[in-house]
């Protein structure tokens, strides 16, 4: 099989390894579709020394496709099945594995590092990372809700929103437009935020009732302005930015609710006495649990709702240096190899 490996200092090698064979419990699936998520250009972006003793292992972690052999003592899954595969394999045996959250336990290893990823043409996992999808939710689809999709919508089941809300939405990469879009199948007045004009105009592309760009405009006054004074019922945060997060809760309204999921600045100061004083609440939320990985397939077959409009690019895994090159514009919507 081929897939792509970073060499570090934004440079990829296409490299050939030997197909994985299925020990018991485990499956071999064939990609179709995989996308490149922003966590992928941090160490797409890091320094080549720091990768220059690391063993060659595929990247990504967004896999969707076919199965295509299965080991001894499988019994869910089939050759021939179309499944996402939730991207951290674990123990399988701990509370949090019982509970579905297997990138909460100890022994969890994500794919594309250590273990090979999904970008290349087959991946090894276990049965029980698998989710199986209907005819109704594409391949690409089922990329989407392996991280990005399913990242959007595990924060946004912990905010509820409905149509009684008004979300605001910061940052708007491929997790913060795939917030754009669920949060409108919910129902929610959606308000997204960005400094990056064509990611702006992405969201009010794909449905936004608003889209507001922050490097020209005050964002916290802006959204005051479309609320009526008020404030946002909720907040996704997915920028991981320092002015973003400030901005998402004094954006707000008293009793409002945030999540953050973006990763980014480390360095950040609260107003506790804010917080309290408008009985803010604030959650992290952090990828998505298996459960809700087969709540959002069913979700994405009953409403129909497809995140296509999100992608802006495919390409070719032979053309992997290529696509990380885009990728690292930061100025597309999702890109993905596909099959």
């Amino acid at each position: 099989m081929r897939g792509v490996v970073f060499l570090g200092d934004r440079r990829v090698r296409i490299q050939d390894f030997a197909d994985p064979e299925p020990g018991p419990g485990e499956v071999v699936v064939r990609m179709m579709a995989t996308g490149i998520c922003g966590s992928d250009l941090h160490v797409y972006r890091r320094d080549a020394e720091l990768l220059r003793d690391a063993e060659p292992t595929i990247v990504g972690h967004e896999p969707s496709g076919v199965v295509e052999t299965v080991g001894s003592g499988v019994t869910r899954v089939k050759s021939g099945d179309r499944v996402c595969v939730n991207h951290y394999r674990s123990c399988g045996h701990c509370r949090h594995c019982a509970e579905g959250y297997l990138q909460w336990c100890s022994d969890a290893r994500g794919y594309g590092g250590p273990i090979h990823g999904s970008h290349g043409d087959l991946l090894l996992t276990d049965e029980r990372n698998c989710v199986v999808m209907p005819d109704e939710v594409s391949f690409v689809d089922g990329a989407f809700v392996a991280c990005a999709g399913g990242t959007a919508y595990s924060g946004l089941r912990k905010l509820a929103v409905s149509g009684q809300s008004t979300l605001t939405v910061m940052g708007l990469g491929p997790v913060g437009l795939s917030a754009v879009l669920i949060g409108k199948a919910f129902g929610a007045r959606v308000i997204g935020v960005d400094v990056i004009e064509e990611r702006v105009a992405l969201a009010r592309k794909i449905g936004a009732d608003e889209a507001i760009n922050g490097a020209t405009e005050d964002v916290v006054e802006s959204i005051r302005a479309i609320t009526g004074g008020e404030g946002a019922d909720a907040l996704y945060e997915a920028s991981g930015s320092a002015p973003g997060r400030r901005q998402g809760i004094k954006s707000l309204r008293r009793g409002g609710k945030g999540v953050f999921c973006g990763v980014g600045t480390e360095e950040e100061t609260l107003n506790l006495t804010e917080i309290i004083s408008r009985e803010l609440t604030l959650m992290g939320s952090f990828v998505l649990s298996l459960r809700l990985t087969y709540d959002l397939v069913q979700f994405l077959a009953d409403s129909r709702l497809s995140f296509d409009p999100i992608l802006t690019h495919t390409f070719a895994i032979e053309d992997g240096e290529e696509a990380y090159r885009e990728a690292d514009e930061s100025r597309t919507g999702k890109i993905a190899f596909t099959w």
